[in-house]
């Protein structure tokens, strides 16, 4: 008789699989490791799924990261509006759109921004950090013709959005709850704001 897959077991599946990637990365996670937080035998996983990077493939799709990089380029757009404005922290439409897609994808976001290595996806982190570092760098520029930004500065400016990259993976990480998480994002836009308009007055007063 064929075998019956269930609906329920793959659910179970799914959700341990991107569980263990977001803790573990694609390298260090196991389909054992995946089984047991179904509730599984090693074996009956793989009736399911024949391999680690199927499973992977099956939880974070092309379709998600790309949803991902059309959203985090109108965002980063933003973001770097905010930097060189009055204005509080990023709030607007595509940074709620943004937060929406952050909380109904959260383990796999965690895994695009942090957990990759060893799949297609492995330099979506840098790509994500060159994309905040490329954009912000470019209104400073509109905002201030003839401003010169040096290699220091570019160096300085990249590393401030690699800690960005890794705070948001860990807030991501760490907090289940929509009210919390949002807070936690919240926090460190208080934090990180100020801290890039502090920079770009420095990389203006530097020309």
């Amino acid at each position: 008789m064929p075998q019956v897959l269930k609906d329920e077991v793959r659910e179970r599946i799914l959700l341990s699989a991107l569980q263990v990637f977001a803790a573990h990365g694609y390298v260090g996670a196991t389909m054992t490791a995946i089984a047991e937080g179904a509730g599984l035998g090693t074996a009956s996983l793989y009736r399911y799924y024949a391999s680690k990077g199927e499973l992977f493939d099956a939880v974070v799709t092309p379709a998600l990261a790309e949803r991902f990089e059309s959203l985090l380029e109108q965002r980063v757009r933003a973001l770097a509006h905010v930097v060189l404005s009055d204005e509080p922290r990023p709030v607007d439409d595509q940074g709620e759109e943004m937060l929406r897609f952050w909380v109904e994808n959260r383990l796999a976001v965690v895994v695009l921004l942090d957990r990759a290595e060893g799949t297609a996806y492995a330099h979506y982190g840098e790509r994500f950090v060159e994309q905040l570092v490329a954009t912000t760098l470019a209104q400073i520029r509109d905002a201030h013709p003839g401003v010169r930004v040096s290699a220091a500065a570019r160096f300085v400016l990249t590393r401030i959005f690699e800690n960005t990259r890794r705070m948001l993976a860990a807030i991501l990480a760490e907090h289940e709850s929509e009210r919390v998480l949002r807070e936690a994002i919240q926090g460190f836009w208080s934090y990180q704001i100020p801290g890039l308009r502090s920079f770009t007055a420095w990389v203006n007063g530097q020309s």
